[in-house]
């Protein structure tokens, strides 16, 4: 056979040599030279924490030595080699994150497993172009747990990911704070993202889609061999698989227990001891690795059990070369070896008996019943789709109802194992076709594997969020797989009966990137101009008495309104407060927000809104207003008539309120420039409670 693959015989010889489990199934397309070819142990990489409410990402191509004297193009965060820095939130804070795209490619970046607007998520929608800067800040509602950030531009999302574009997340809460746990990062805490490369000749990855999607080496933290010292003592591992395909069995070389402790979307009611677990690509755990039976100087290995698994286990195929073949299929093989060192001053040496009270959703508590059918029907690359429709950006494949508890059961032909991922909201597993739901799957999860053949059921909440113009993802977490169209999206709308579908039956979304202002926006806005203003008597958040009538009566005022979680709202927020500065006594902006008073003025502190806020938590003023999404104003003239109605902003509508200002209040415009707004007129995100 040609050898198009770097020393592909030396990923095996190391599994013979230093694996203690699996010199016996690693004998096929061995060589007697490979056998002496071991590679030394290299020192775990611990990626970077970040805290703080402000992150900086910056995508941008880097490179590393994973072979002595060779380079491999990468990409990284921040200017890591491989990978990128751990992002630490506090729950209930207000973030912002600045990513820029250092690339000369399109990207987006995914906040996997987060709970968050459809219009922040990162999905293939918020594209962020070569050069440019992406900036959502977004409320932190999820448990203490582990989630990741990665890329997500559709049909690029293999290469971004295997080039090694990805981070952590950790999110720490009160209830995870009381524990008795180990958490200090990179001594007792330790992250493990799990995955495997090829290398051509010329020692690159390659990423060829579906004909490229298992590694021939794993790298752990992206690196290879590795080597970590932990004390003797309770550790902690945040593991995720950020494979391409390839799933993973985990368990120990010496067969100890070890405690589960938190699945994707956080804690689990009580560790749950176990010996092995499955761990498929975007899921994400969190064990308890007892060591202080172990003496300093004692080593141990995290192995991946992968030989003899069921057909349709990705990463169980057999053969050594591409599409399916790897050599690292079908094996055990050791990820990661544990030197055991000294125990820490204050150690953790006790298991917590009970860890949290989840309270989940049950499928009596369902109020709509979907099925989504995975069906293997295409050629080679775009094998699979949902319900036969490959993914479309402007067809919407479902819209639920906000506040909706549905129970959603995935259906999985019998050609191959699927790792099924929906964005938004977090789930219950309820049942699984072939038995009952396993132990290390009853907590909160994003991510599920549904095996050849085979079906599951879920159940979940969808919250917080609506918009009719923003979509969730549904997808196989497969990054190949996703790419040739194994994907969905849905709507979260407050009412489902307003989204009109086409002649074909099918509800499509514009292609844009910002939220445009409808023609139907428009005329609705138009109809309120010259009607009487509704009347606000309000405090704002400074406890000053707010009352338009007199706000009113010799100067105009301006109401901009503004959802809590909205992007758009806190990028416009600005320039109203520029308009607030420079007109000063000459007219009044009042700024009008759908949350309670604590969230308002957190709110204000994040944004450095420079006008007063009216907290409306439950839409009074907005629906008096007839206004349905933010980044929206009105213009009250003096007497408390509507001026104008502006349905959203950009650079073109703030001059024209700021003209439609100085022209009502008598006085010369000054000099504002609104260059850094957008060109086209945008919208905000639709309002919710």
């Amino acid at each position: 056979m040609k050898q198009t693959f770097r020393l592909a015989t030396i990923a095996l010889a190391t599994l013979v040599a230093v694996t203690p489990c699996s010199a016996q199934t690693a004998t096929t397309g061995s060589s007697p030279s490979a056998a002496t070819s071991v590679r030394a142990f290299q020192d775990l990489w611990i990626p970077p924490l970040i805290t703080g409410k402000t992150f900086d990402l910056a995508l941008g191509k880097s490179s590393k030595s994973l072979w002595p004297g060779a380079t491999t193009h990468t990409y990284g965060y921040n200017d890591a080699r491989f990978w990128g820095p751990t992002l630490v939130f506090e729950q209930g804070e207000t973030v912002r994150i600045n990513v820029k795209n250092n690339l000369d490619e399109p990207t987006t970046v995914h906040w996997h497993g987060l709970h968050l607007p459809a219009a922040t998520d990162g999905g293939p929608h918020q594209l962020i172009a070569a050069g440019a800067t992406w900036s959502p800040s977004f409320t932190v509602r999820n448990n203490a747990g582990t989630y990741w950030y990665h890329p997500h531009p559709h049909e690029s999302t293999q290469k971004q990911i295997a080039m090694g574009a990805g981070g952590l997340i950790i999110i720490r809460d009160p209830i995870e704070a009381k524990l008795a746990l180990p958490r200090a990062y990179g001594v007792d805490d330790i992250p493990l993202v799990l995955t495997s490369r090829r290398f051509n000749l010329a020692d690159q990855f390659t990423f060829a889609g579906d004909n490229d999607k298992y590694g021939d080496f794993s790298l752990v933290n992206g690196t290879l061999d590795p080597k970590v010292s932990l004390p003797a003592q309770f550790v902690r591992l945040r593991i995720l698989n950020a494979e391409i395909e390839r799933g993973y069995q985990l368990g120990f070389s010496d067969n100890r227990k070890f405690y589960l402790i938190a699945t994707d979307g956080g804690l689990v009611d009580k560790p749950v001891p176990l010996s092995r677990i499955k761990l498929m690509v975007g899921e994400r755990i969190e064990i308890l690795v007892d060591l202080s039976g172990d003496k300093p100087g004692a080593t141990v290995d995290l192995m991946a059990y992968n030989a003899r698994q069921p057909f349709g286990f990705p990463g169980g195929e057999p053969g050594r070369s591409p599409p399916n073949g790897s050599y690292l299929n079908n094996l055990d093989f050791r990820l990661l070896r544990v030197n055991v060192a000294a125990p820490t001053a204050a150690p953790i040496t006790k298991l917590p008996p009970e860890l949290t009270r989840n309270k989940f959703w049950s499928e009596a508590d369902a109020t709509e019943r979907r099925t989504l059918n995975i069906l293997r029907f295409g050629p080679p690359n775009r094998e699979f789709a949902f319900d036969r429709k490959y993914y479309d950006m402007h067809t919407v494949n479902h819209v639920v109802k906000l506040g909706a508890v549905e129970a959603w059961t995935i259906v999985n032909d019998r050609t191959f194992g699927h790792s099924f991922h929906i964005h938004d909201v977090q789930f219950k597993i309820v049942a699984r076709s072939d038995g009952p739901v396993p132990d290390y799957e009853q907590g909160w999860k994003d991510s599920l594997y549904i095996p050849r053949g085979q079906s599951a059921t879920f159940v979940t909440r969808f919250d917080d969020f609506a918009s009719d113009t923003d979509a969730f993802m549904y997808h196989c977490h497969m990054a190949n797989h996703e790419d040739g169209g194994l994907m969905g999206q849905f709507l979260v709308v407050n009412d489902p009966a307003t989204l009109k579908p086409d002649a074909s039956g099918v509800i499509r979304l514009a292609d844009r990137a910002r939220h445009a202002i409808t023609p139907a926006m428009t005329a609705t806005a138009d109809r309120q101009v010259g009607t009487a203003a509704p009347p606000v008597e309000a405090t704002d958040l400074a406890g000053k008495p707010l009352r338009l009538a007199a706000l009113a009566q010799k100067r105009p005022v301006v109401l901009f309104f503004i959802e809590k979680d909205c992007p758009c709202s806190r990028d416009a927020a600005k320039y109203f407060g520029r308009l607030s500065v420079q007109y000063g006594q000459n007219c009044s902006v009042v700024g009008v927000i759908n949350a309670d008073t604590e969230t308002a003025r957190n709110w204000v502190k994040e944004t450095g809104a420079g006008f007063p806020l009216i907290a409306d938590p439950k839409l009074e003023l907005i629906n008096a207003y007839r206004v349905t999404s933010s980044a929206s104003s009105i213009l009250v003239a003096p007497g408390g008539a509507i001026e104008k109605v502006f349905p959203g902003y950009s650079a073109t509508i703030l001059g024209e309120l700021s003209a439609n200002v100085a022209r009502l209040s008598g006085t010369t415009p000054p000099a504002l420039s609104f260059d850094a707004a957008p060109k086209d007129p945008t919208s905000g995100c639709a309002f919710s409670q």
